[in-house]
């Protein structure tokens, strides 16, 4: 953009519209600017001004472009914005174009600053030792990284740097807001970069911060709201009093109802209603929409948080120092309290107060109990419930995320290479228990969990028939993709996979192979990868191996689980693969139908038909169990089943 000084005819309209100036010389102007559109507005220090022409429509109501009853010190304005009524100061500020700020008070930016980038929290850990530095570019793995693995002090070191030398990018004396964005009603923006297309509306403090934004991935931040030192990522909102310190909200993810949250991290598709959140790490999916919940020191992801669910911390001796696991798909249910330090495994439901310390992180979809004033653990149930199968639907159908550029890297899956080597082993120790266990014994004891002893041999099948589950659906998702001619052809390695049948874990979000993180941390502490970017990059050449991956390791664990690999059964020890995978996968959805039917019992229509009549009562407000949308996509997955069984019994003759 070409720019001039004013001239003295500009000069002069400026001044008839009630404008003043410490020095008009100061004051450049684009070839094409008209003064008429500014009115009643002080000037200071350097301003440079595009063309205010055509207008800005929010909330329904077009705002023609101008500049009026505003004060404006060191600002770079673009070209059609629209600014009144600015109670204090607009303050060294570069001012996008069609922005539009409206009834605020001050926004400003003092001094150099980073914007919330780099800013350290004490995250999962209240007391220390997993500091952290939050950015715009930070990802679910990129955190989990740099918060887990502190006993490598030298990829500690190198991650720390990345950060740095991007924030070092980052830090200048004015502050940024992005063509298209729209501030209304706000009271004070100190030190805070809004970007392209966000919507700042009725907020009452933010200071130091940056809200990330996208014109497919508005970024919203309403309705009393304060924050500080925070970072807000694309396509997410924050409202209705919520009030946030030294945190990150990742993309997609919704903060609301007076939520609180401190020197925590909640990364995609989160949700944060009413309760409070302190040195939490919500990996993607973590909600909690209930008031008197109380989230601490805790790493969760896909995690659904009971009204009244309670984390302790510490014991009371040397202060809050201790920190809990929930693994992924965990859930809580009303009033349950978990003392830390405890681990829940994967897809568990935890009922009842627990105040002994626990790890279950061997035996997944459990159910955690309260009996007697103990905790029983009942391993492998939680597979065969609604609950369960619907998240692992609706999940993927939830992903809110809008922008291209998306930072965490996320597989869905709940039946997958890292909940089935927990269940092998879990199988394992379960029917080593049933074994050595004596029969007078009424419970056998495990870190910390009791498990009935007549439950042993039950929960152990449990875990075989959701593996003979998991395994025939990888085969049969494997044969409609490659189409083999013959279905011995199918059982070979994939070239792009990793074949070591080694350690899966999950990084808050992606489901890796070990070997491959391994790796990536030898490239980060030999310098191969020098930055967030380039980072990131190396995480998602992991994600994309993640199909291969996963087929390598069934082909080796199914070889090491029955000392035969695969592709050499007999026919007939084949179609019994097969006819094991149609079983297991049948029982599970006749269990999950028993499950979903109790929802239309005699008992779910209790306060139904208050004058009589609950059946039609119930129908009406209800509907049936035949016409439930649910239940009749079991029936027709169960009918897909048995179809499926027809083809791959027909492909193998």
């Amino acid at each position: 953009m070409k720019t001039k000084k004013l001239s003295r005819e500009q000069i002069d309209v400026l001044i008839k519209n009630h404008c003043k100036c410490d020095d008009w010389n100061r004051i450049e102007v684009s070839t094409d600017f008209d003064p008429t559109s500014v009115t009643h507005t002080e000037f200071q220090g350097i301003i440079i001004l595009e063309k205010l022409d055509g207008s800005i429509i929010a909330d329904g109501i077009a705002r023609k472009s101008r500049i009026t009853n505003a004060r404006l010190q060191n600002c770079i304005i673009g070209a059609g914005v629209s600014i009144s009524n600015v109670n204090g100061w607009l303050s060294n500020l570069k001012i996008g174009t069609k922005v539009l700020i409206e009834n605020v008070g001050t926004i400003s930016s003092i001094q150099d600053s980073t914007f919330g980038n780099g800013h350290v929290i004490d995250v999962w850990n209240e007391g220390g030792g997993r500091e952290f530095k939050i950015s715009d570019k930070t990802s679910a793995q990129i955190a989990y990284m740099t918060v887990a693995y502190r006993h490598n002090q030298n990829l500690i070191s190198k991650l720390d740097s990345f950060v740095d030398n991007y924030v070092d990018s980052l830090c200048r004396d004015y502050a940024a807001i992005g063509d298209n964005a729209q501030i209304l009603n706000c009271e004070s923006i100190h030190n805070v970069v809004i970007g392209t297309s966000a919507i700042v509306r009725g907020a009452i403090s933010l200071r130091t911060g940056t809200i990330n934004s996208s014109p497919e991935a508005p970024t919203i931040i309403e309705n009393g709201v304060i924050m500080e030192d925070f970072i807000v990522q694309k396509g997410a909102s924050v409202s209705d009093g919520a009030m946030v310190s030294g945190s990150l909200i990742g993309e997609a993810t919704k903060i609301g109802k007076q939520f609180s949250v401190e020197n925590s991290v909640f990364f995609a598709n989160s949700e944060g209603f009413h309760s409070e959140a302190c040195s939490v790490f919500a990996g993607p999916y973590s909600v909690t929409h209930h008031r008197s919940t109380l989230l601490i020191a805790a790493m969760i992801s896909f995690y659904n948080a009971g009204s009244g669910t309670n984390q302790s911390n510490h014991m009371y001796k040397l202060g809050p120092l201790h920190q809990g696991i929930m693994e992924r798909g965990c859930k809580t249910g009303s009033f349950s309290y978990l003392l830390w330090p405890s681990r829940v495994g994967a897809f568990s439901v935890v009922m009842g107060k627990h105040t002994a310390n626990f790890d279950s992180s061997d035996f997944p979809f459990s159910y955690v109990n309260e009996e007697d004033g103990q905790l029983t653990l009942v391993p492998g149930m939680n597979f065969f419930t609604v609950g369960t199968l619907r998240d692992g639907e609706k999940w993927p159908k939830r992903d809110k995320r809008k922008n291209k550029d998306i930072l965490d890297l996320i597989i869905f899956d709940v039946l997958s290479p890292y909940t089935a080597q927990k269940m092998i082993q879990g199988e394992n120790t379960l029917l080593r228990l049933s074994k050595e266990t004596d029969r007078s014994q009424k419970y056998v004891i495990i870190n910390g969990a009791r498990i009935k002893r007549l439950l042993l041999k039950t929960c152990s099948r449990y875990y075989k028939l959701a593996l003979q589950k998991y395994f025939g659906d990888l085969v049969i998702r494997r044969m409609e993709e490659k189409k083999p001619a013959k279905l011995r052809e199918l059982f070979i390695p994939d070239e792009d996979g990793l074949s070591n049948g080694g350690k899966w874990i999950d990084m808050s979000g992606l489901l890796c192979q070990w070997e491959r993180v391994d790796r990536l941390i030898k490239f980060i502490e030999d310098g191969d990868i020098t930055g967030i970017e380039e980072l990131q990059t190396a995480l998602k050449t992991i994600y994309d191996a993640y199909r291969a991956d996963e087929w390598n390791w069934f082909l080796e664990s199914y070889e090491k689980m029955n000392d035969k690999n695969i592709s050499d059964l007999t026919d007939e020890r084949l179609a019994t693969f097969f006819e094991d995978w149609k079983t297991a996968s049948l029982k599970l959805l006749n269990m999950v139908t028993t499950d979903a039917g109790k929802e239309f019992d005699s008992i779910a229509k209790i306060g139904f038909g208050i004058d009589g009549n609950a059946e039609d009562d119930f129908a009406e407000v209800r509907g049936t169990m035949d016409e439930n949308a649910f239940i009749l996509s079991l029936k027709n997955t169960a009918q897909s089943i048995e179809e499926k069984y027809q083809q791959i019994t027909n492909f193998n003759k």
